[in-house]
């Protein structure tokens, strides 16, 4: 398999930039979510990277190919490339049965028919479908259709797998499913891979890394753990799970807080003590079974507490420690 670079990329809709100076390395065997709201470029990226957009400018370099080169006036075509691609609506052919549409690629790639079906079979077996094969598209739920869509794009063996919003219409008994087959098929064929979502529940399912993505630029970039526990800036301590932003002059007795820092404190991250420094007054309670939430009015502001325990009820006066909290950066 490939590592993928990315470098000073910019890709353009008229005059409006969507991706700008764009820089990202790919390992090999990488799993990689970019994560981002609607029209941040999360999909023009892959389609620059697959071939489907012709970027404005920069280098797009899987291995040992350059695939996308302004200086060099390269732009290899997509078929070409050797990238698999699943698209968020499955694109299955409708007049092909499953068997078919997953051998569709190795059958333009002028493979033996018995190759052919050994790498089909093989396939099937590894997303579950053996006894779909003669299936068509209106015979499968919306699961085995991703499915389908997921075989197709790994049997021919690309350097490089794409999901674009791969789970969007995937209920979510069936996302945690897919979720582990995609998570599997990575590992078992080291197959770097780029998956694009807005759901960061997805995200932190499956990455070994994860970016955030804001008006066509990379905000922050790193592990799981990293981005949920050290947000650079507001916009993705906001963006990722749920935090409390307090700004100066919220609670004096924090030292970082009367240095006029902003800081990020978890929900999980507030204790309610009887001898807690802080009061505020319980306005409304969430249960959601191993835990509940509560919105407490304190100093003008709602703050978020989760307790794993039903006996608060709204108006309640609770005292509370803030434990672990996050500066987080004023100049992004």
């Amino acid at each position: 398999m490939s590592e993928l670079s990315i470098s000073n990329l910019k890709v353009s809709y008229g005059k409006d930039e969507i991706i700008k100076n764009f820089n990202l390395n790919l390992a090999n065997g990488e799993l990689l979510v970019i994560l981002g709201s609607s029209g941040c470029g999360k999909s023009t990226l892959l389609s620059a990277i697959s071939g489907l957009l012709k970027p404005k400018y920069g280098d797009i370099i899987l291995g040992n190919n350059i695939l996308f080169s302004v200086d060099n006036k390269i732009n290899v075509q997509v078929e070409k490339r050797n990238i698999g691609f699943v698209f968020q609506n499955y694109s299955l052919w409708p007049h092909m049965n499953v068997f078919e549409n997953i051998a569709y690629p190795l059958r333009i790639k002028k493979l033996k028919k018995a190759l052919i079906k050994e790498e089909v079979v093989n396939i099937l077996k590894s997303v579950e479908l053996s006894d779909k094969a003669n299936c068509y598209e209106s015979q499968l739920s919306g699961g085995e259709k991703q499915r389908v869509a997921l075989a197709r794009a790994v049997v021919s063996k690309p350097e490089l797998l794409l999901l674009d919003e791969p789970l969007a219409n995937i209920d979510a008994v069936l996302k945690h499913q897919i979720l582990n087959l995609i998570s599997r098929i990575n590992k078992e064929y080291s197959l770097p891979m780029i998956y694009v979502t807005h759901d960061q529940n997805e995200s932190f399912l499956v990455a070994d890394r994860i970016v955030i993505m804001k008006e066509g630029e990379i905000v922050q970039k790193g592990s799981p753990k990293q981005i949920y526990r050290h947000p650079k800036n507001e916009f993705v301590a906001e963006f990722i799970g749920r935090n409390n932003i307090i700004h100066s002059g919220m609670y004096g007795n924090i030292t970082d807080i009367t240095k006029g820092n902003t800081i990020a404190v978890r929900p999980e991250d507030i204790y309610i003590h009887s001898s807690g420094e802080f009061t505020g007054e319980i306005k409304r309670v969430i249960y959601r079974g191993f835990i509940s939430e509560l919105y407490v009015d304190f100093n003008n502001q709602t703050i978020i507490i989760s307790v794993n325990s039903d006996e608060y009820k709204q108006g309640d006066i609770v005292k509370f420690n803030i434990g672990k909290y996050h500066v987080l950066d004023r100049s992004v």
